[in-house]
């Protein structure tokens, strides 16, 4: 079968909005577009809300969570990426501690800074794993952990232009792991 595309607005007469592919997503289970803007949650604030505790969702937020939710699940790395200021590591802080803790380990969250090595990144991750067998690391028995790296692009370039903290994470990801520094 044919997927068709979405609609081309929604609402009619004055209440018409143009939309594009991006106001939407495919639901499989009824086979049809349905706009980001059902999944906003749309909960008043309270009045005794502290200001700093305040996060008003968005058509944007929904997305980018809803697509971090699928990475998390499939085991896929997932970079946000924008604007200083706009709200991605709130964001994506508030829903990792929220993950069903049957299913997941306490998310680690690991900050780049200019100053931010290699070793400091491999103990900052080592450091919340649990260590199963002789020179083998991992999250507590039958959970899984997210590791979120605030700052990506913080870490002060070498000699020859690599950043050392982030070459580790790319072995990381490309060869499941790393050799522990204490027994080489």
């Amino acid at each position: 079968t044919t997927t068709p595309a979405p609609p081309a607005s929604i609402g009619e007469g004055d209440g018409e909005i143009k939309t594009t592919i991006y106001d939407f997503r495919w639901d499989i289970e009824s086979s049809s577009w349905v706009p980001w803007e059902d999944m906003v949650d749309k909960t008043a604030i309270p009045d005794d809300a502290a200001f700093k505790s305040i996060i008003v969702p968005t058509v944007d937020t929904v997305r980018y969570l809803y697509l971090a939710d699928l990475a998390i699940q499939n085991d896929s790395p997932i970079l946000f990426c924008g604007p200083t200021g706009t709200g991605k590591s709130v964001y994506m802080q508030g829903h990792l501690l929220k993950m069903d803790p049957e299913l997941y380990a306490p998310p680690n969250f690991v900050g780049f800074s200019a100053k931010t090595s290699a070793n400091i990144t491999q103990h900052l991750i080592d450091a919340k794993l649990d260590k199963r067998r002789k020179g083998y690391f991992g999250p507590p028995i039958g959970k899984r952990m997210v590791v979120m790296v605030d700052d990506l692009n913080m870490p002060q370039k070498e000699t020859y232009g690599a950043q050392p903290p982030i070459e580790l994470l790319r072995q990381f990801m490309d060869h499941g792991g790393w050799y522990d520094r204490e027994n080489t």
